[in-house]
C-alpha cells in the first residue's frame, strides 16, 4: 500500500467503511488482491470489493456495517449524462437519486465540500446529482432520455443501495464517481447484459471474442475512458488522502 497520507476528509475518530464494485478501482487508492465481497483493512477503516451491481453494493455496505464502520463511502467510476462531462472528470454527488419522484438520498454536506475543494484545481470536478440505476444504461438515446427526466448528471449502480443502507443505519454517506463514458459513448448490447448480469466475468470475455470488429472496436474505446477514469480516481486518492 501507499505511504499513509493524512486525510482531510475522515475525523481520527472515523472508522470509514468504503464500497468499491471493480478491483481496478481499488488499486486507485492502494487495495490489491482483494476477494470480491471481503472485508479489508483500509487506512480509514475497512473496505471491500463488492462487484458490480446494486446487490452486490447492498451486501458489501451491510458486512461494513457488522465491521463497526461510522460512515459509509462508495468510490468508483459512473457513465455520464451530463454532454459536458468527459472521460476522466469527477462527480461528487450532492445527492443520489434512484427512482422517479423520489428525493432519493443527500450525501453528508461537510465530506462532500472538502473532498470538491481538495480536488478542484487538479481534477475537473463537479456537483450535481448522481443516479443509480438497476440495469446499464447503455445507448446515447437512453443516457439523453434519462438526463432529462431526472435531470442528473451521471449514472451509476452501486450508489444508491450503499446510500440506503447508510439511511437505515443513520449514518453518513458520501461517493466520489470518475466518468469512464461520455454520453455518447455506446456501451454495446452483449457487454451490457453482462454487466447487469454481475459484472467481469466470462460471459463479458466471450461476448467480445465473439463479438466481432464492432464490439472490439467498442470495447477499445470503452477500455481507453475507463483508463482516464482510473487515473483520475488514483489522483484524486492522492489529493484527499483516501
Amino acid at each position: 500500500m501507499p505511504a499513509q497520507a493524512k486525510s482531510i476528509d475522515h475525523a481520527p475518530q472515523d472508522c470509514v467503511g468504503l464500497i468499491v464494485a471493480l478491483p481496478a478501482e481499488a488499486r486507485s487508492i492502494g487495495l490489491h488482491a482483494s476477494h470480491a465481497g471481503t472485508c479489508v483493512r483500509w487506512r480509514h477503516g475497512w473496505a471491500v470489493v463488492s462487484g458490480i451491481g446494486p446487490h452486490n453494493a447492498m451486501r458489501a455496505a451491510e458486512r461494513l456495517l457488522a465491521c463497526g464502520v461510522t460512515r459509509l463511502a462508495n468510490w468508483g467510476v459512473a457513465g455520464a449524462l451530463d454532454p459536458a462531462l468527459a472521460p476522466g472528470d469527477l462527480l461528487v454527488p450532492d445527492r443520489v437519486l434512484y427512482s422517479q419522484g423520489d428525493p432519493g438520498f443527500a450525501i453528508d454536506p461537510a465530506a462532500g465540500m472538502r473532498l470538491a475543494a481538495a480536488l478542484v484545481g487538479t481534477l475537473t470536478v463537479r456537483r450535481g446529482a448522481l443516479w443509480s440505476a438497476q440495469q446499464p444504461v447503455a445507448s446515447p438515446a437512453d443516457k439523453q432520455a434519462l438526463a432529462a427526466s431526472s435531470g442528473a448528471l451521471a449514472v451509476d449502480m452501486e450508489a444508491a443501495p450503499i446510500a440506503a443502507i447508510a439511511a437505515r443505519a443513520h449514518l453518513p454517506f458520501v461517493a466520489v464517481k470518475a466518468i469512464c463514458d461520455p454520453v455518447t459513448r455506446e456501451v454495446p448490447g452483449r457487454i451490457a447484459q453482462a454487466l447487469g448480469d454481475g459484472g467481469i466475468s466470462w460471459r463479458i470475455l466471450l461476448a467480445i471474442v465473439l463479438g466481432g470488429p464492432v464490439i472490439w472496436r467498442a470495447t477499445h474505446a470503452l477500455s481507453h475512458d475507463f483508463g482516464q477514469a482510473r487515473h483520475a480516481l488514483a489522483t484524486a486518492a492522492r489529493l484527499s488522502g483516501a
